[in-house]
């Protein structure tokens, strides 16, 4: 009669086959956690952007004399060389601001979420490569605000950056 030998414990292969799959789990959850970064970050800057527009609205709403009597709403382009006005310098004075002059100073704190207008010495756009752009139909008081960002395109091997717009129309009555 043949004895069987009871087996004492796990083999080296078999230990080495359970680190493999191990290893092969932790890598998938690595690059789970990697898609999901990639993904938030870009679903942060659409909704800074989002707000951008939504910020410059609230402020042309909140100042309807100022939209009405003035063009300073009716084309703006927040870069270095664009469409900022100057400061009114009304903020802190006892008279406080006409609705024109609040009209600029919407404009220019607007603008400051894109390029420094304000010359601070710790200055940091909102989004990378921001731009801010808002323009009028007068005729209908349909304003368009545009805010453009650099954000780096994952899905491609190259990972460029790539150009990303957000176009907000609200119509005023």
């Amino acid at each position: 009669m043949i004895k069987k030998r009871q087996q004492a414990g796990f083999s080296l292969i078999e230990v080495l086959v359970a680190i493999l799959v191990l290893m092969v789990g932790i890598l998938g959850v690595a690059g789970m956690q990697m898609v999901s970064f990639q993904t938030n970050q870009a679903a942060y800057a659409r909704s800074q952007a989002i707000y951008l527009a939504q910020d410059i609205f609230d402020r042309i709403r909140a100042n309807p004399t100022g939209y009405a009597t003035s063009t300073v709403y009716d084309n703006v382009l927040s870069t270095s060389s664009g469409t900022i006005p100057n400061d009114p310098a009304c903020v802190t004075t006892a008279g406080g601001c006409t609705p024109a002059q609040m009209a600029q100073q919407d404009v220019r704190e607007w603008a400051d979420n894109f390029v420094d207008v304000f010359s601070s010495t710790d200055y940091r756009p909102t989004l990378p490569g921001g731009v801010g752009q808002l323009t009028r139909t007068a005729l209908t008081n349909t304003f368009t605000a545009t805010i453009t960002w650099n954000e780096r395109d994952w899905n491609n091997g190259s990972r460029t950056i790539e150009s990303r717009q957000v176009a907000i129309t609200v119509t005023l009555n």
